[in-house]
């Protein structure tokens, strides 16, 4: 992997079932769309026909590829580094970054694809689990509340003043915003949390999920229309997909797996990580659970976001 230099400015545990889907590679003959490359060569064959660009936690790192494993290098901003959040125009990352080795010295950081332009945004806030507007001129993230700042550092406003915990922010293109809702009482565990949305104008604040084993890492769809969370049943975590207005839930992960962390395609497809002991690996389905299948056997990585552009050149 390339190391880019930049200029200045835990996962659950569980093991999923063993019949896992295996990685089919392309029919003979059969080519990629792009370039008219052969499938059957790529470091991973199903997601040859994919668009857009991967990030996934690598070690304190984040790693950027196409979603063939192509062009894979590290991208260097801080150490360590943490929730990452594409830009919109798939150009920029915010994540947590830390500016030291001790407990909660972290804040939210914003970076250029390409390695360049790393910016500081807050200082002291322990921002942590950005999401960027659809606009892309500001990004919310958590503090000791779901908060608001523009990528310039600038502009910050509180979204939320409630008397609840409310964590992981996901904003959509139709400008609403869902997270996760937590009592003060019940602390910070999974099983204690439910969904809700918002616009981002602070109004309309609606449940999606009502009891239940519990539920965290909402994601939007591209178009808005749905979002992929996470729910955990027992000791297990099933990606499942609903409506926009919290209708139609259904699993599309099985109930038996370590499944977390989902994401979305730019044509609409659920990406998510499956723990298996110490292995983690990326796994992709339609968002009615149809084709099921591996993408990315054995990543290891912690966290994966999936950015709508094509992964620029490593320079600045």
């Amino acid at each position: 992997m390339v190391s880019v230099a930049c200029t200045s400015s835990g996962a659950p545990r569980s093991s999923p079932s063993s019949t896992s889907p295996t990685s089919t590679p392309s029919p003979p003959g059969e080519q990629a769309k792009s370039g008219a490359r052969d499938c059957r060569k790529a470091r991973f064959p199903n997601g040859c026909r994919l668009r857009g660009e991967v990030l996934y936690k690598c070690g304190d790192s984040f790693c950027l590829m196409r979603p063939d494993g192509s062009g894979e290098r590290t991208l260097s901003g801080t150490f360590p580094e943490w929730d990452a959040s594409w830009a919109p125009n798939g150009r920029r990352i915010a994540f947590r970054g830390y500016y030291g080795l001790g407990d909660g010295q972290y804040d939210l950081y914003v970076i250029d694809a390409n390695g360049c332009h790393l910016r500081r945004l807050t200082r002291g806030l322990n921002g942590t689990s950005p999401s960027w507007s659809p606009t892309g001129n500001q990004i919310a993230f958590v503090s000791d509340a779901i908060e608001a700042i523009r990528p310039d550092g600038t502009g910050l406003r509180r979204l939320d003043n409630s008397s609840y915990v409310d964590d992981a922010p996901s904003w959509s293109v139709s400008n609403r915003i869902a997270f996760v809702r937590y009592a003060r009482n019940h602390g910070f565990g999974r099983h204690f949390g439910e969904i809700f949305a918002m616009k981002a104008d602070r109004s309309r604040v609606t449940p999606l999920t009502r009891g239940g084993p519990g539920f965290g890492e909402p994601s939007w769809s591209p178009d808005g229309s749905k979002l992929a969370f996470v729910a955990y049943p027992r000791s297990s975590g099933v990606i499942e997909v609903m409506g926009a207005n919290g209708n139609g839930a259904r699993a599309i992960s099985p109930p038996s797996w370590m499944s977390f962390d989902p994401t979305w395609t730019p044509d609409g497809k659920v990406a998510f990580l499956v723990q298996r002991g110490a292995q983690t690996s990326a796994y992709i389905a339609n968002p009615d659970g149809s084709g099921l299948r591996v993408l990315y056997p054995n990543l290891g990585g912690q966290q994966i976001a999936w950015g709508l552009a094509e992964l620029p050149k490593p320079r600045c």
